[in-house]
């Protein structure tokens, strides 16, 4: 944002600086919940799968 102090007031500047370095920081915090909620309690690492209960619902079949 230093590049942008000699076209716009040096205020504005830090203000659009601050708005995407918070901005950035909510996105990422946000889309690492939806992640970590995606996974789960883990991935299996034979198949991949989403672990349940402790148990992967492929690898761990009872037949």
């Amino acid at each position: 944002m230093i590049g942008m102090i000699p076209f716009i007031a040096p205020i504005y500047a830090v203000t659009i600086a601050i708005i995407i370095y918070f901005g950035v920081r909510v996105f990422v915090g946000r889309r690492k919940k939806q992640i970590q909620k995606s996974i789960g309690e883990g991935a299996c690492a034979v198949c991949g799968q989403r672990i349940t209960n402790n148990k992967c619902p492929n690898c761990d079949k009872t037949n």
